[in-house]
């Protein structure tokens, strides 16, 4: 993935005539005499010193198709975002003196007709039910609209696609994969199968192809026996009938397929060609198309007219593609893919000296393996968030969503030593807590354990998959949580996701010190009574009913009792319901200055 190995396979946004090979429009070999600054940083909005409503409405899942009428999945996700930046879709509003007892009237239309109506609080989210009969299946999308008043005033939404697709021929599209916009995760079965969809967070790798899926029998039995649910191969893949051997494997143990096309995505005739035998398989998930295009200054437009191309050949299936560079020409290359991937390395590395290239790194110059980065594990929660609300601004928080590419390499190029197995879960775990919905990380096979004292990567990854499956489909992905966020003054990042109808919660948490810390559950629970903890994942934590305690970057999950309510959350783009509060309105002034500080890194 270095620089050298990629930059001149690509089209440049800079000519090479006045510059050397670049990443992220960065120059950075050695003796570089016309360093500018790389340009492509994404536009912050301007400040509001009044109050704007960002009226969004979005299908509870892309694609529905005939079997979802009449079920609780058939409905319509209405937020009501109140920002003090200035959104292209945003509009004044006038609060009124108490915001948290507000609630706009809204109406959903689709292709100008109206089919839901009700309420929805300010700053929050509303699921509307609607009859899904009542449209007829098609490839081409319907446009979905909202209006919505409060008092005197009035606002309405963009529009947005609502994919209703025909039920798929088995024999030509051999699985389904849905996006639920109501969580942000993915909703997947074989297309002759009459079960439920069932949710998927991938924990899994990129994975070698030649020398070692290919020319190894046992390969898929392992990865299988440790609990990953998906194998990204990485091609080029010369030998055809291996590859679908493979995917016949595959399939058997019920492994999930991420079909990669980095060497051949801008050839749409190779396209063409590749997905035409995928197509039918019961275990393809989804598609890969670019794979560092910001790195290696693709054309801007490479990936979007793939993406296209790709929907009218397999609309059944997603896209995506994983993003390098932690400000470069985001909305051009995020606009071809439904799920965007980063990968920021900040593990054995050098992040303002090239320990490749002999050069400085800074923000104009440079390549060190984690663009703009710190060196710290916060690099990876900076990155999911900074491209979360580059994609709030954009009207993508609910059609997109992040995964994340934890390191598990080094010892090689840019950096000088590989993750430990803790480090490996502690990066994890920072990109779920961030926001990220699938943690598929480069690469496999993964280097052994430095000593006999050290946890693996093999071994922290297969304890992750393996609670993941049960932890996502109770708590992250199921629509009814409420997610909570907190990071602690002493670096202890603790993700809380609430299931107030069972009664229970979910906490993940990673100490990111190299040294032992802990938390108050006070700190991490508020004043909600919790109780009866049970360990799901142990990564080196403990509890003894008021704090939490972990060694040096060592991680935990554990589930909670909670007080039983009754709910109707629905769910946000993390996964849990937004509170309709002055108090959810008002943080917003402070994080335009956080957020700028991000992007003017």
């Amino acid at each position: 993935m270095l620089p050298t190995l990629l930059a001149l396979s690509a089209t440049p946004l800079v000519s090479a005539a006045s510059q050397g090979p670049t990443w992220c429009g960065k120059v950075y070999l050695k003796n570089e005499t016309d360093i500018t600054p790389p340009g492509g940083q994404f536009n912050a909005p301007a400040s509001s010193s009044t109050p704007l409503l960002a009226l969004r409405c979005s299908p509870a899942v892309q694609p529905f198709l005939p079997d979802d009428a009449g079920t609780s999945i058939s409905a319509i996700i209405v937020d009501a975002l109140v920002r003090y930046e200035q959104y292209s879709d945003a509009s004044g509003i006038s609060l009124p003196s108490d915001p948290a007892s507000a609630t706009l009237n809204v109406k959903a239309s689709v292709d100008g007709n109206e089919v839901a109506s009700g309420t929805v609080g300010l700053n929050g989210t509303t699921l509307l039910p609607f009859d899904l009969s009542s449209l007829a299946p098609r490839t081409q999308p319907y446009q979905l609209s909202c209006s919505a008043t409060l008092s005197s005033q009035s606002f309405t939404s963009a529009s947005a696609n609502l994919t209703y697709l025909p039920t798929p021929d088995p024999s030509q599209y051999g699985s389904v994969t849905k996006r639920d916009l109501r969580t942000g995760g993915l909703l997947a079965k074989s297309s002759n199968s009459s079960d439920d969809y069932e949710p998927v967070f991938p924990v899994a790798f990129y994975t070698n192809w030649g020398d070692y899926l290919e020319q190894n029998d046992s390969s898929v039995k392992l990865i299988d026996s440790l609990g990953f649910n998906l194998i990204h191969p990485i091609p080029p893949f010369d030998n055809v009938t291996a590859f679908q051997e493979l995917a016949e494997d595959m399939e058997e143990k019920g492994l999930w397929l991420m079909y990669d096309m980095r060497w051949t995505y801008t050839n749409l005739s190779a396209v063409d060609s590749e997905t035409a035998p995928l197509r039918s398989l019961q275990n393809l998930l989804l598609y890969y198309t670019a794979d560092e295009p910001d790195g290696t200054s693709d054309a801007l437009d490479a990936p979007l007219k793939t993406y296209n191309h790709l929907q009218s050949l397999d609309p059944y299936r997603p896209n995506s593609l994983v993003l390098n560079c932690q400000d470069y020409y985001f909305s051009d290359y995020a606009a071809g893919a439904d799920i965007i991937m980063q990968d920021a390395y900040p593990v054995g590395g050098n992040v303002t000296w090239s320990i490749e290239y002999e050069t400085v790194c800074t923000p104009e110059q440079g390549c060190c393996g984690c663009d703009n980065c710190k060196g710290q594990f916060e690099d990876i929660r900076d990155r999911i968030e900074g491209h979360k609300e580059k994609m709030e601004v954009l009207g993508w928080e609910r059609s997109k969503t992040v995964w994340s590419v934890p390191q598990a390499f080094g010892g090689t190029e840019l950096w000088y030593r590989a993750p430990t197995g803790d480090e490996f879960l502690v990066q994890s775990i920072v990109a779920i807590n961030a926001g990220a919905r699938g943690i598929v990380s480069w690469n496999w096979p993964t280097p052994a354990a430095t000593n006999s004292s050290s946890t693996s990567i093999s071994d922290t990854a297969s304890a992750l998959a393996k609670a993941m499956p049960s932890m996502a489909k109770t708590y992250i992905l199921h629509p009814n949580t409420t997610y909570s966020h907190v990071v602690s003054d002493s670096r202890i990042d603790v993700g809380m996701w609430t299931r107030s109808d069972i009664g229970s919660a979910l906490v993940l948490a990673s100490n990111l010190n190299y040294a032992n810390a802990s938390i108050a559950l006070s700190d991490v629970f508020g004043n909600t009574t919790a109780s009866q903890a049970s360990m799901v994942l142990d990564g080196g934590a403990s509890t003894d009913g008021s704090s939490l305690s972990f060694g040096a970057v060592k991680s935990g999950a554990w589930t909670f009792n909670v007080p039983v309510q009754n709910t109707t959350s629905t769910g946000t783009v993390e996964g849990g319901a937004q509170s309709s509060s002055a108090a959810s309105i008002l943080p917003w002034l402070s994080r335009l200055t956080r957020w700028r500080a991000r992007l003017e890194l």
